[in-house]
């Protein structure tokens, strides 16, 4: 697009060149409104810095535009980046739609050296090739999107909008809403509290019914879940899923904390045996070595002694990086349902099966999920903290209170 410009009233001189008389001009510091428009719609509306809506105001959801311009290259000598040959350019190239907040963070004197022209440019590219690759979707590549987040032990979690977006675009999903469902247990504490067990666990069931009630009523039928956080809030989660509802579910990778899945080949193998033959028919526990291996010594001692003790193991070893594609997800579930099967078939009538976890968080919401609300026997949830010995948690899916 060509800039405007307006000739100096002066008409000042400069040294002639080709006997033709150069003329210096002044650019209109004011940006054509085309390219003002066509900036706010190669961004959709958001920061190409932090991603930030700046088109809708976030506390009061009312839409209003508070967006500003940015240059990569400075307007003016003085400026962040300012280099000659860019001066005064409102060349979309050199322009960024900006929230406020990072419109004057990558221009103070302080930061803006870290602000790199390079870093912006990467910035602007990236943003607004995610823009066109989630427009390129149908409405049938949108998903809602559901993140629960609860600290483990001293570690506080969380689960950053950007890299949820990222993983979506590597699916090829794109969310039905700006703003994400999210259950937040980040500021509880008091994890060895069969009160707060007790608590999470109604306070989950009521945020899942309002939020089956929001899929029904927006006819959605696609949900992506991104969850962290203690194993028995994570399948009490799983088992609160509509599991009619096609659903997919996220795993954080420790290498770089990316929570796209790995488009490789599947290649965890997983095993299931009996480890112990118990004295009562009726007493099953089942053991899940995956992420490690379940120190037998943690066990409650009437489980060691009379339980009928089955175990489900990543082979050759547990370890905690066997969940690498989404395959090696549905192979487990597979797995999973298959051992359940088995022990319904060994143990006929079976009330409860008592569960001890060593597994990723993908897993936990699988593992409450894959249940048959029917037919499967109650799970006895227990976990250990810091090696120390398993203690019960709760019981999901248990029918004689009619939950």
């Amino acid at each position: 697009m060509a800039l405007l410009s307006v000739l100096l009233k002066s008409k000042k001189k400069m040294p002639q060149e080709n006997n033709k008389e150069i003329l210096i001009s002044k650019v209109k510091r004011k940006i054509d409104p085309a390219v003002r428009v066509l900036l706010f719609a190669v961004a959709a509306g958001r920061c190409e810095v932090c991603n930030k809506s700046v088109i809708k105001d976030l506390f009061t959801n009312k839409d209003i535009i508070w967006g500003e311009i940015a240059h990569i290259y400075a307007f003016h000598e003085g400026g962040a980046r300012a280099k000659k040959d860019k001066l005064h350019d409102n060349d979309i190239r050199n322009l960024l739609l900006a929230c406020p907040d990072c419109h004057e963070k990558i221009d103070k004197n302080g930061l803006a050296k870290y602000y790199s022209p390079e870093y912006l440019k990467r910035a602007k590219i990236e943003h607004e090739q995610r823009v066109r690759t989630a427009t390129s979707f149908g409405n049938n590549r949108q998903t809602k999107i559901l993140k629960m987040l609860a600290n483990i032990s001293n570690e506080i979690v969380k689960v950053g909008d950007g890299d949820i977006v990222n993983a979506l675009m590597s699916e090829k999903l794109c969310p039905c809403e700006d703003k994400f469902e999210e259950i937040d247990y980040t500021s509880v504490s008091g994890l060895g509290n069969g009160a707060y067990w007790r608590s999470k666990m109604q306070e989950i069931e009521q945020k899942l019914n309002k939020f089956h009630s929001d899929l029904e009523r927006n006819k959605i039928d696609h949900v992506s879940i991104f969850a962290i956080g203690p194993i028995p809030l994570l399948i009490c989660l799983g088992w609160k899923l509509n599991n009619k509802v096609k659903t997919k579910i996220f795993q954080r990778h420790r290498d770089g904390e990316s929570w796209a899945w790995n488009k490789g080949t599947a290649i965890a193998k997983y095993d299931f045996r009996i480890v112990n033959k118990g004295k009562r028919v009726e007493k099953v526990a089942l053991l899940l070595s995956l992420s490690g291996s379940i120190d037998k010594n943690l066990l409650p001692e009437a489980v060691k002694k009379d339980y009928y003790v089955y175990e489900l193991s990543v082979k050759p070893t547990p370890n905690y990086n066997f969940l690498r594609t989404e395959k090696d997800l549905f192979n487990f579930e597979k797995e999973y349902t298959t051992a359940v099967s088995f022990i319904k078939s060994k143990h006929k009538g079976l009330k409860s099966i008592e569960l001890f976890p060593a597994i990723p968080a993908p897993v936990a919401v699988v593992c409450g999920r894959s249940l048959n609300k029917n037919a499967d026997p109650s799970l006895k949830i227990f976990n250990s903290f810091n090696k120390n010995k398993f203690k019960y948690i709760f019981t999901i899916n248990n029918k004689k209170h009619g939950k």
